[in-house]
This record gives C-alpha cells, structure tokens and sequence, in this order.
C-alpha cells in the first residue's frame, strides 16, 4: 500500500512540474510572439483565421455540453470521411476520375 501511495505521490509530483514548465515556458515566450504579430496585420489575420475552429468548438461546448458536442463532431467526421474519399476518386481539379 505504501509503495502505491509513493508512486502515486510522484506520479503527481511530475505532472506539477509539467504544468509549472508549461505556464513558465508560456508567460516566457508569449509576450514577444504576441508583440510580432500585433506588429502584422496578415500575421494577424492568420492567427485569427487558425484560431477561429478552436473559439467555435468552445462556443458549441458552452451551449450544449460536452458530450453532445463530441457526438456532433463524430457525426461530422464520420460524414466528412466518404466525400474525403469521393474526391479522392475524382480529381476535382481536371474533373476526371482516378482509377
């Protein structure tokens, strides 16, 4: 029981100092990046742009819970698959079909 406890005790021990690595590392290196691309606005947009799927998975998260959000996004990808593989058959560029 002692040994499980110690392994426990470290186990959590470590993720601490991931964590506080982390958020080191973060409040380091973020105000120079944020600086750069406050600097450019094409940057900017992109960041914006690259951002947006992460803001609108939250948004749907808030609205109607986790789970239900996870089921969504399982109907989506499970939908996305077969059109993934239909173009994949078509060439969409040329309009021909790969054999």
């Amino acid at each position: 029981m002692k040994l499980i406890l110690q392994r426990r005790k470290r186990r959590i021990k470590n993720w601490i100092t991931i964590g506080h690595n982390f958020v080191c590392i973060y409040y380091n290196y973020s105000p120079p990046m944020v600086d750069f691309i406050a600097e450019h606005d094409s940057l900017r947009a992109m960041v914006r742009i690259s951002l947006l799927p992460v803001v609108c998975v939250n948004w749907i998260v808030l609205r109607i819970g986790s789970l239900s959000t996870v089921a969504l996004m399982l109907i989506f990808i499970s939908l996305g698959l077969p059109f993934l593989q239909f173009c994949k058959k078509w060439d969409i560029c040329t309009g021909n079909r790969n054999a």
